[in-house]
C-alpha cells in the first residue's frame, strides 16, 4: 500500500505533493491555512511555522525535481536569536544527507563592504577545482570575472574592491548552473539583512529569473521594515508561488523547561519563557543570568564574556554617532526622551537624528507607547551597550544623568542609580536621595536597596544611624537573605527616645531572621520580652506582637499560645487588604490545627478573597499571607488551590528578589507536589530551595531543603490527596492546561478587566499581558475575551473568589 508523505502545515497534516504538484500554486495552498498561521511581518503573507528543518525537506525533495515544480526559495524569517540559523543549519544537514550539494554563507556587518561577500563565503570551497570550460559558451570570460572574487582561481590577483556587477552576476549564474548539473544544490545564506549591495543585486536577479537546474536558495533574515528592497524581492517571489516562507516555532513550556537549569522553579521558568517570547537564544541568555535584566528593580547583572561578545555582534555596523547615542541610552532609565539622549551623548540635533534612524533600523532601539519615547528592543542589548562603555565615560555620563534628573518630577529611584555609579552629589543631599530610593524599592528589589544604603553610608561623615534608618537597613538585609548582618544591624537602638512602634518592628524583624537561621527559641524570647515591656494603652502594638508569636508557633509546629482573656488578637487599625488576608490566613491554619474545620473554612475563604484581589505590590509586603492561605487550603483538602497560591507567592518572591521568602515557598510547593505525585515538580522545587537557601547564610534552611531533595529523589509520595476534585467538563479540562500566570490573567478577563487594568493588578507591562492573552487564546482554542470569560464561568478550576 502506498503511504503518501505528509507535511505538518499550521497543525494540519497534508500530503507533501499537495504543495508541489496540485492544481493550486503554493501561495494559494498556504492561504487555505492562513487562519491558523502567523503572517510575515513585512508582507502579511502566511508563514509556515516549523518545529524542525526536517518538516520542510519533503517540499524540496520531490521524486523528480522539475523546474517550476515547487518552491525554489525558502525564506526563514524571525527576530534575532529566535532560531533562524538553527533552522537553516538543520535544513542544510538534512539535504546534505540526501545527497544534495550545500553551499552555506552568512552576511555580517564586518563584511558589508566586501562585494558579493555572502556569496563568496558560500561558494569559495566549491570553486577551488573549477573547470572554466564547464561555465558555458563564455567560460573563460566568466572565470576571469570570478577570479576577482575568489583567490583560488587566481592566487596572485589582488582582492577585488570594485567590480563589474552585471558581468559578475552573469558569471555567478553560470557557476550555479554548472554546480547544479552534478546534482541538486542548496545555497543557504544566513543574515541576509546585512548583505552588501552587490549581493542584494545578485539575489534579486536569481529570484526574478531562477537558475536553470535543481537549485534552491534558502535565506534567513529578520524581516526588518527598513529592509525594503530585500522584503520587496522576497514578497514578489512569494506572490508567484516560488517562495516557501517559514519561521521557527516558539518554544513550548515543556521545551523551555528542558533547556533551563533544574534548580529554577517552574514559575520562574514560565517568567523567563514569556519574557523571551519563546526565543531559544533569549531564553538561554536569561537562563545564564538566572533572570530577565531590568524586569524589576534597578540591579542588572553583567553579561558573561562569551554572551557579551555574541550580543555585541549586532552593534558592529554602527557609526561613531550611533555608538555614542546607544551607550547614552543604556545609561538612562527606560523609556527615555531624545533630548536626554542628546545631553548624555554630547551630540547636536542633526547627529542625534541620524543616530536614531540608524539604531531603529538596526532594531537596537524602538519607539515606546509614546512616539517621542524610546527603549531597547530587548534587555540584553541594553546591558551589552552599557558594558561596552569605558569606566571613565560612565562616571561622567551618570553624573550628567543625575543633573538631568535633579529637575522636578523624576522618581528618586531613577536618580539613585546615577548617584551610586557616578561622580556627582557625594554629599548629605545625595545620601538622602539614596535613602529615600532604598525605601521606595525595598519590596521590589531589596538587594538594590542594600547597595544604595551602602553608597549613602559611604558619603556620611560618621555618627550613628537614626533608628528609622537602621530599621530600613536591617529589613533590606533580611529580605536580601543577609540574615546575620541583619541581626547585627537591628541590634539595640540605644536608650530612650525610641517610639514603641519602631521597637516592635525591630524585634519582629529580628525574630524573622532568628527563625530563618533556626534560632526559634531566641525569636520567641525576644517577642515575649517585648510583649512584657510594652506600656499600657498600646493594645494595637500588643496585638501585632501576639500575631507574630502565633506565626512563630505555626512555623515551628508548636502549640499556638492561648489568647489572654480568651480573645484572639485584633486586626491592626487601617490594615490593608493584604495584611488582613495574611492574618486571617494565619488564623485559618491555627483553626485547622485545632480541629475547628468550619472556622478554618470561613477564615480561609475571606483571606482568599482579600489576597486574590490585591495587586502583587501590596501582597509582596505581606507575602507570608499566601503561604498560610495555601497551607490552610492544603489542610482543607484543596491541593490544586494550595498549589496555585504557593506558586503565586514563589513567583512574587523570585521576581522581586525577596531571597528570604523563596525557600519557604519552594519547599512548601515541593512537599505538596511530592504528596500529589508530581515527582518532577517536587524535585525541581527542592533543588530551587537548596540553591537559594545557600545564599541566605542559613545552614538550617539549607539542611531542610537538602532533606526534602533526598525525599524527592527517593520517589516518596502518594498519587492523589483525599478529596481532590477532577475536572467537571471540557471547559475545566481546557483550563487545566493553563499555567498559573495564564490562569490569573484569564480570571481577570472573566471579571471584565481591560488589558491596562490587568497590567496594573499583576504589575506587568501591557505587552506582556497581550502575550499571555495570545497564549490563552491558543491553548483554549478561542478567538475572543468573551469566550474566555464563558469558559471560566463554566468551571471553578481557577477558584473564582467572590468580588474578583
Amino acid at each position: 500500500m502506498h503511504v503518501p508523505r505528509l507535511l505538518l502545515v499550521f497543525g494540519v497534516l497534508v500530503p507533501a505533493g499537495a504543495l508541489l504538484l496540485g492544481a493550486q500554486p503554493l501561495e494559494a495552498v498556504l492561504m487555505e491555512f492562513s487562519s491558523r498561521s502567523s503572517t510575515s511581518p513585512t508582507t502579511g503573507a502566511p508563514l509556515l511555522s516549523v518545529r524542525s528543518a526536517g518538516e520542510i525537506v519533503p517540499v524540496l525533495c520531490p521524486d523528480g525535481f522539475e523546474v517550476g515544480g515547487g518552491p525554489r526559495v525558502v525564506e526563514v524569517v524571525a527576530d534575532r536569536w529566535a532560531g533562524k540559523s538553527t533552522v537553516l543549519d538543520g535544513l542544510s544537514a538534512a539535504l546534505a544527507g540526501r545527497g544534495w550539494t550545500v553551499a552555506a554563507g552568512a552576511a555580517s556587518p564586518a563584511r558589508s563592504r566586501a562585494p558579493f561577500g555572502v556569496f563568496v563565503e558560500a561558494l569559495e570551497e566549491l570553486v577551488e577545482h573549477l573547470d572554466p570550460d564547464r561555465l558555458g559558451g563564455r567560460g573563460r570570460d566568466h572565470a576571469a570575472q570570478l577570479a576577482a572574487l575568489f583567490p583560488a582561481l587566481s592566487p596572485d590577483a589582488p582582492r577585488a574592491t570594485s567590480v563589474d556587477t552585471y558581468r559578475i552576476c552573469r558569471a555567478m549564474r553560470a557557476l550555479l548552473e554548472m554546480l547544479a548539473a552534478d546534482g541538486p544544490l542548496l545555497l543557504a545564506l544566513d543574515d541576509v539583512h546585512w548583505m552588501d549591495a552587490d549581493s542584494l543585486e545578485l539575489l534579486g536577479q536569481l529570484l526574478e529569473q531562477p537558475v536553470a537546474g535543481p537549485v534552491v536558495i534558502a535565506v534567513a533574515h529578520r524581516g526588518r521594515p527598513g529592509d525594503r528592497v530585500l522584503n520587496g524581492l522576497l514578497a514578489r517571489c512569494a506572490s508567484r508561488g516560488g517562495c516557501l516562507r517559514v519561521r521557527p516555532a516558539p518554544l513550548t513550556e515543556q521545551e523551555a523547561i528542558a533547556l533551563l537549569p533544574d534548580d529554577l522553579s517552574r514559575v520562574h521558568c514560565e517568567t523567563l519563557l514569556v519574557e523571551s517570547g519563546g526565543s531559544p537564544g533569549l531564553l538561554r541568555a536569561f537562563a545564564t543570568l538566572r533572570q530577565v535584566p531590568g524586569l524589576t528593580g534597578a540591579w542588572t547583572p553583567p553579561l558573561p564574556a562569551d554572551l557579551l561578545a555574541d550580543v555585541l555582534r549586532d552593534f558592529r555596523a554602527l557609526s561613531a554617532e550611533g555608538w555614542q547615542v546607544v551607550r547614552a541610552a543604556a545609561v538612562l532609565h527606560e523609556p527615555y526622551a531624545a533630548d536626554d539622549l542628546k545631553e548624555i551623548a554630547h551630540v547636536d540635533d542633526a547627529a542625534l537624528w541620524r543616530a536614531l534612524d540608524e539604531l531603529i533600523h538596526e532594531e537596537l532601539l524602538r519607539p515606546d507607547e509614546l512616539p517621542w519615547q524610546l527603549r531597547f528592543a530587548n534587555p540584553l542589548l541594553r546591558v551589552a551597550a552599557y558594558q561596552s562603555a569605558g569606566r571613565g565615560w560612565l562616571l561622567g555620563a551618570h553624573a550628567q544623568a543625575a543633573r538631568i534628573l535633579a529637575r522636578p518630577g523624576y522618581p528618586s529611584a531613577h536618580m539613585a542609580r546615577h548617584l551610586e555609579r557616578g561622580a556627582a552629589l557625594r554629599d548629605e543631599s545625595g545620601a538622602r536621595v539614596l535613602w529615600d530610593a532604598a525605601a521606595r524599592l525595598l519590596w521590589q528589589d531589596p538587594s538594590q536597596s542594600v547597595s544604595w544604603i551602602r553608597a549613602a553610608l559611604a558619603s556620611r561623615a560618621g555618627g550613628d544611624l537614626e533608628p528609622r534608618d537602621r530599621l530600613l537597613f536591617g529589613k533590606a538585609l533580611a529580605l536580601a537573605g543577609r540574615l546575620t548582618e541583619s541581626l547585627a544591624t537591628l541590634g539595640p537602638f540605644g536608650q530612650g527616645g525610641v517610639e514603641a512602634g519602631l521597637r516592635v518592628e525591630r524585634v519582629r524583624w529580628r525574630a524573622h531572621a532568628h527563625r530563618l537561621l533556626g534560632h526559634t527559641d531566641r525569636a520567641q524570647d525576644e517577642l515575649e520580652s517585648l510583649l512584657a515591656e510594652l506600656e499600657p494603652g498600646k493594645e494595637g502594638l500588643r496585638d501585632v506582637v501576639r500575631h507574630a508569636l502565633i506565626e512563630l508557633a505555626l512555623h515551628g509546629r508548636r502549640p499556638v499560645p492561648p489568647p489572654p482573656g480568651g480573645s484572639e488578637p485584633g486586626m491592626p487599625q487601617g490594615a490593608t487588604g493584604a495584611l488582613r488576608g495574611r492574618l486571617l490566613a494565619q488564623l485559618a491554619v491555627a483553626a485547622c490545627r485545632g480541629g475547628e474545620q468550619e472556622r478554618a473554612e470561613q477564615r480561609a475563604l475571606t483571606a482568599r478573597q482579600l489576597l486574590d484581589t490585591a495587586p502583587d505590590g501590596e501582597v509582596a509586603e505581606q507575602l507570608e499571607g499566601l503561604y498560610w492561605l495555601a497551607t490552610a487550603e492544603a489542610a482543607l483538602g484543596r491541593p490544586s488551590a494550595a498549589c496555585g497560591h504557593y506558586e503565586r507567592g514563589l513567583r512574587i518572591a523570585e521576581t522581586r528578589r525577596l531571597i528570604d521568602h523563596v525557600p519557604l515557598f519552594a519547599m512548601a510547593l515541593s512537599a505538596l507536589q511530592l504528596h500529589t505525585g508530581d515527582g518532577a515538580g517536587a524535585a525541581r522545587h527542592a533543588a530551587c530551595a537548596e540553591t537559594v537557601a545557600a545564599a541566605t547564610e542559613s545552614e538550617h534552611l539549607r539542611e531542610r531543603a537538602l532533606r526534602l531533595r533526598r525525599e524527592t529523589a527517593s520517589g516518596a509520595g502518594v498519587a492523589v490527596l483525599p478529596g481532590q476534585r477532577q475536572p467537571a467538563d471540557a471547559a475545566a479540562v481546557a483550563l487545566e492546561g493553563l499555567s498559573r500566570r495564564e490562569s490569573e490573567v484569564a480570571l481577570l478577563v472573566s471579571g471584565g478587566r481591560t488589558n491596562q487594568q490587568i497590567a496594573r493588578v499583576l504589575e506587568l507591562s501591557h505587552k506582556t499581558v497581550e502575550t499571555y492573552l495570545g497564549r490563552i487564546f491558543q491553548k483554549l482554542q478561542v478567538q475572543s475575551r468573551a469566550e474566555v470569560a464563558a469558559m471560566v464561568g463554566r468551571s471553578d478550576r481557577l477558584g473564582v473568589a467572590a468580588g474578583s
